[in-house]
């Protein structure tokens, strides 16, 4: 097997056809002349290929994802969703030096990226993450194109055109089952549509170089999809290579129509309630089967029959200026409130007294699982889900002419989790991916189908960002100079009133003979006698 495998997939779109002018296939090299569709691209390589491999020979699985701001269309097969920013996940091994990895992150990854050591990351079931709002991926593209010790020029003009992708990936996993990955160095991009003119070339002796081109067939929204298209080995093929193949998708968008959109009720405060609404046909994701299954009559009318074993879940990102208090979302879970019917688990800062300039950790995760609403009888009934989740922002540094900070907060995910069928097997995916990251707080043998988020209903404005924003309260600097000596002089104010009045009462009780818990001189007593008129 080749220690370098390069690969180019382009889903094309219905109005692609496969003419001279669009395709020109020879045996080094394959030109694609304004083909439209979605693309990814992946390259796999053996650490032995990198110059510098230590802090990776220090984990057993690492996956650092960087997710653009702009909402981006996931089509199939990478229906997987994530937040915006970048996402590093790591489980380390027992020789794991935290700061030298804060520095490859900072050198590597992104230089504004703050990690200062282990407390910089949260503890996971599955190991340490950490989240960045920076979505920049041209430090760590440069990375992968200065450590490759065998720089070919593709590889360098492959990582300089992903900078525009939607979506960027860098993974190794030492534990994989797939023996094609194990223990290989795995760079993903993925761009969501495009008009495609770029020329492929063949690689050297030990670098295979694949293109496909591929259209979905059929889709059974509980079990396979099909796909069928055209092959091609640059450097070997000098023709395409038919193609029909089926697999079983571990991420999915739902096929119902359902979007949600996300904000925060108004007045935000100090403690601001964040409501999201779910749009449309909230029905477990569904099969299709014939009338015939049912009744046992032949008939062409379709069906659909719910899928079992299916929970609706959101997970939420959580910046460090911003917090859960888990016993009061417990609480909402055990009087089945809010929209939210379990928590999962909360995992991160949720201090709640330091302020965001003692927060040492970049923030909290969250998974809850959700109240769908009662099904209806038929599929396709319009349906509304409110999800209010009471949140607390931190006390912010104080400002110069501002009373407010205003911060943005990614969408949460909001998906189904279903128990996959016996019979399929996920792992035989060309497309599968199963890192570290919500779907690893499930079982391996889950099923996510993901709702459309709907940017355009909750911001008119910005219909291309996947943003939440939210102006918390500040003191203004320029106010000091006045709230200081005033604090001052009121708390000095109310001391000399507390003494004064405590003073009055002392002097009208007889002063300190009648004081409680004072007892009286017996000796005077009887000297006074009775009082006589």
């Amino acid at each position: 097997m080749a220690s370098i495998r390069q690969r180019h997939t382009f889903i094309v779109h219905s109005q692609f056809r496969d003419t001279a002018d669009t395709l020109n296939l020879s045996k080094q090299k394959l030109t694609l002349n304004d083909v439209p569709g979605t693309r990814q691209d992946r390259l796999i390589v053996t650490t032995d290929h990198l110059k510098e491999r230590g802090i990776l020979q220090a984990v057993d699985n690492i996956r650092i994802e960087i997710v653009s701001r702009e909402n981006f269309a996931h089509i199939a097969p990478f229906n997987r969703q994530l937040a915006w920013g970048t996402h590093i996940n790591v489980v380390p091994t027992e020789i794991f030096n935290w700061n030298g990895f804060c520095k490859w992150i900072q050198s590597s990854v992104n230089s504004e990226i703050t990690c200062i050591g282990q407390e910089s990351f949260i503890e996971v079931p599955y190991g340490y993450y950490l989240h960045s709002p920076h979505t920049d991926s041209s430090q760590l593209l440069s990375y992968i194109e200065n450590n490759y010790s065998d720089a070919e020029q593709e590889i360098v003009a492959e990582m300089e055109e992903a900078n525009t992708a939607s979506y960027i990936s860098l993974s190794l996993n030492k534990n994989s089952t797939d023996k094609k990955t194990a223990g290989r160095l795995i760079a993903e991009a993925y761009w969501y549509y495009g008009r495609w003119t770029k020329t492929v070339k063949a690689g050297g002796p030990d670098h295979r170089v694949e293109v496909g081109l591929l259209g979905k067939i059929a889709d059974d929204p509980q079990g396979e999809l099909t796909y069928g298209g055209i092959l091609a080995v640059i450097g070997e093929n000098e023709q395409f290579v038919p193609t029909l193949f089926d697999f079983s998708p571990r991420h999915r968008s739902v096929y119902q129509p359902a979007v949600f959109y996300p904000d925060f009720r108004q007045p935000y405060g100090l403690h601001p309630k964040h409501l999201t609404t779910v749009l449309g046909d909230i029905s477990p994701p569904r099969k299709k089967i014939s009338v015939l299954d049912v009744a046992g009559e032949n008939d062409d009318i379709d069906v659909s029959e719910a899928t079992t074993s299916c929970g609706l879940y959101g997970y939420y990102v959580l910046p460090n200026f911003i917090f859960v208090d888990k016993y009061q979302v417990s609480d909402l879970a055990d009087a089945q409130a809010g929209g939210i019917k379990r928590v999962v688990g909360i995992w991160g800062e949720t201090d709640l007294e330091i302020p965001v300039w003692m927060v040492e950790k970049w923030g909290s995760t969250m998974l809850v699982e959700l109240i769908p609403p009662e099904q209806p009888l038929l599929p396709g009934i319009m349906q509304q889900l409110d999800i209010e989740i009471p949140m607390h922002s931190r006390y912010e540094v104080p400002r110069w002419n501002t009373t407010v900070v205003k911060h943005d907060m990614p969408w949460p995910t909001l998906f189904w989790a279903c128990n996959g069928s016996a019979e399929s097997d996920m792992t035989t995916s060309p497309f599968d991916s199963n890192g570290l990251g919500h779907e690893y707080l499930f079982d391996p043998g889950t099923m996510f189908y993901y709702l459309h988020p709907n940017q355009t209903i909750s911001n008119p404005v910005n219909k291309t960002h996947l943003v939440t924003n939210l102006n918390i309260p500040v003191v203004p600097l320029e106010t000091y100079k006045y709230v200081q000596p005033w604090t001052v002089i009121v708390i000095l104010l109310g001391c000399i009133w507390i003494f004064y009045k405590a003073f009055l009462g002392f002097r009208r009780d007889g002063g300190i003979r009648n004081a409680p818990g004072v007892k009286p001189d017996k000796d005077k007593l009887e000297k006074k006698g009775p009082k006589t008129e």
